[in-house]
């Protein structure tokens, strides 16, 4: 089992592209496209022919030195591999992590499990998905009191879904709506370059809900990959928050692929109430943490 290190300006694209589509644990975080739109500087360790990758996405440290970190609109990376991810395979390339890097604040992908002993401080995430192999009603069943209470309310408010916003409004919706600190001009250019270029591919769609005048209350944007619809970026008005528009959203969502067989992936990392108002069950991943610099005081 060899694993070395290679420069982003020299990875092969097609092989890299390869593994994390038919990787056994692949997503669309780690497709170099998605990478190369926001994750500004990124090198990788390759094992063999491509057979398992891992990229490490890095900064300049505020103190000195590059840093591994995790970047907005990347949940998890991780090694994507079309073998087997065992804890000694996993180990290995956490071992083969260059020394460069001092400093390692990074989320592992779902299916990378972390090695007994291992010299990192590890701290469980939660994500949450749905199964919608099922028919509509029987998903509905699933869904808690105050859930069905929010969707009646959005019923009786007349509210629209639409697909026909374009990335520059959601990001714009965002950009009201979100609180500052989530908010970046990195992220603001990023999320857009991803929605057009998934939509290029044919991978993504738009998502809003409009009141009775066409103004937007809710927006999202959904990404295709390996199974998955994922949730990219939910947000709400105050107004819109006030009738249920977002989990009218997600509802309509569930409606359109109820009896497919898709996972709808809410992309959090943490307790979601709305994820669990839905019936989604639960899906732990893994933030790991080092910091190798030392201080010296004269």
């Amino acid at each position: 089992m060899e694993i070395k290190f290679v420069p982003r300006g020299e990875i092969d694209k097609v092989k890299w592209n390869s593994c994390v589509h038919y990787a056994t644990n692949g997503n669309i975080f780690g497709y170099m496209w998605y990478l190369d739109h926001i994750a500004k500087d990124w090198d990788a360790l390759v094992e063999g022919d491509y057979e398992s990758v891992f990229p490490l996405v890095w900064r300049l440290g505020r103190i000195s030195g590059k840093e591994l970190h995790q970047p907005a609109l990347i949940r998890e990376l991780g090694i994507y591999s079309i073998h087997v991810l065992s804890k000694p395979r996993v180990e290995r390339f956490l071992a083969a992590i260059p020394e460069q890097y001092q400093h390692i604040s990074i989320y592992l992908n779902e299916q990378n499990p972390i090695p007994d002993g291992s010299r990192f401080k590890v701290e469980k995430q939660t994500n949450y998905q749905l199964f919608l192999n099922r028919a509509y009603e029987e998903i509905t069943d699933g869904y808690s009191r105050p859930l069905m209470e929010k969707l009646q309310l959005a019923e009786d408010a007349g509210l629209v879904l639409t697909s026909s916003m374009k990335p520059e409004q959601i990001a714009g919706f965002y950009k009201k709506y979100r609180p500052r600190r989530q908010q970046s001009e990195e992220v603001f250019h990023g999320m857009q370059r991803v929605m057009y270029n998934a939509l290029h591919r044919g991978w993504g769609f738009a998502s809003s809900v409009l009141d009775t005048d066409a103004n937007p209350l809710a927006v999202n944007f959904f990404l295709y990959s390996h199974g998955k619809v994922i949730s990219f970026m939910p947000v709400v008005s105050p107004e819109g928050k006030a009738v249920g528009a977002l989990p009218h959203l997600f509802n309509g969502l569930v409606r359109q692929h109820a009896g497919r067989p898709v996972i709808l992936d809410f992309n959090v990392s943490g307790n979601n109430q709305m994820a669990i108002d839905f019936g989604a069950k639960t899906n732990p991943f893994f933030k790991i943490q080092l910091n190798k610099r030392r201080f010296i005081w004269f």
